[in-house]
């Protein structure tokens, strides 16, 4: 490097620093505004009821209670809803993760007539709002007789067509040479897609299991229309509804509404982070496949 251009490169160097650290701290900045709102949920639900109207805010209870987690757990039946939550939500995973990698399957690795324009159909559909879909789809329902029925809420949110494209475009980078010597060997389709393609998608299956749980598991308004007894209810209408039960008991419902809250966020965190290495390599791959 020639005296005159090193002037130059120490300069760009300097420029890349500063353009990091700036990176780094609008990141920093994000990170900690999207988790504020979670260390106001945690305060809030170890706070007492005077506490929770404290002006200013104050961050650190004093002291700490655990009474609203107890009567959010309690005295509401909190257990039927997570146990009512956690089956449909699982439910709807398994079956998206296995629906949506045949579907993956069969646009990334078969060759039918019309596979293009069907695909391309599909993500068409995307541009549709949901409310538009919402009548149509409780009529549905309602003719199949799945009103006030967990399979009303399971079997409708069981495909998405985010997550068909999501194991297409993964599937697509495992070589076509595997699908060929297990064919040869005699394989059927069936066996490749459960003997190759699924071992070697584990981290698209694993973002469209966190898709597919987060999804069902913050479903509100639908479960809120299927759903007519009150032992069905998921946590989220459960937590919507018994608020003003709440109010009209006790007055000031906040304190039990963040425990709940709590509680119904802790899973997904606890899915997040069991397969957050799965995740990011699945949904990096996908989203840079063309």
């Amino acid at each position: 490097m020639s005296r005159m251009s090193l002037p130059f490169y120490r300069r760009r160097q300097f420029g890349d620093a500063v353009g990091k650290l700036a990176v780094y701290a609008l990141l920093i900045v994000g990170a900690l505004l999207a988790f504020f709102p979670f260390v106001w949920m945690v305060s809030t639900a170890l706070k007492t009821p005077p506490q929770v109207l404290d002006v200013p805010i104050r961050w650190l209870p004093d002291p700490i209670t655990g009474e609203n987690f107890a009567a959010a757990w309690w005295r509401f039946d909190f257990a039927r809803y997570f146990l009512n939550t956690l089956f449909i939500s699982s439910a709807v995973t398994i079956l998206s993760v296995t629906i949506c990698s045949m579907a993956g399957y069969a646009f990334a690795k078969k060759h039918f007539w019309g596979r293009e324009m069907i695909f391309n159909m599909l993500l068409a559909t995307l541009t549709i709002p949901g409310a538009v879909l919402m009548i149509p789809l409780f009529l549905t329902i309602l003719k199949l007789g799945w009103i006030n029925k967990f399979i009303g809420i399971i079997v409708p949110f069981c495909v998405s067509v985010t997550n068909i494209f999501l194991m297409r475009q993964y599937i697509s980078t495992i070589p076509t040479e595997l699908e060929e010597a297990a064919r040869i060997d005699g394989a059927s389709d069936f066996t490749i897609w459960w003997r190759i393609i699924l071992p070697l998608s584990k981290p698209a299956m694993a973002t469209v299991a966190i898709f597919s749980f987060v999804g069902a598991w913050d479903g509100f308004l639908w479960p809120l229309i299927v759903l007519k007894d009150k032992a069905m209810w998921t946590l989220n209408v459960a937590l919507g509804l018994l608020q003003i039960e709440y109010i009209a008991a006790e007055g000031s419902p906040w304190g039990v509404m963040m425990a709940g809250s709590v509680l119904v966020v802790l899973p997904l965190i606890g899915v997040f982070l069991t397969l957050q290495r799965y995740f990011m390599k699945g949904l990096i791959i996908g989203a840079v496949k063309g």
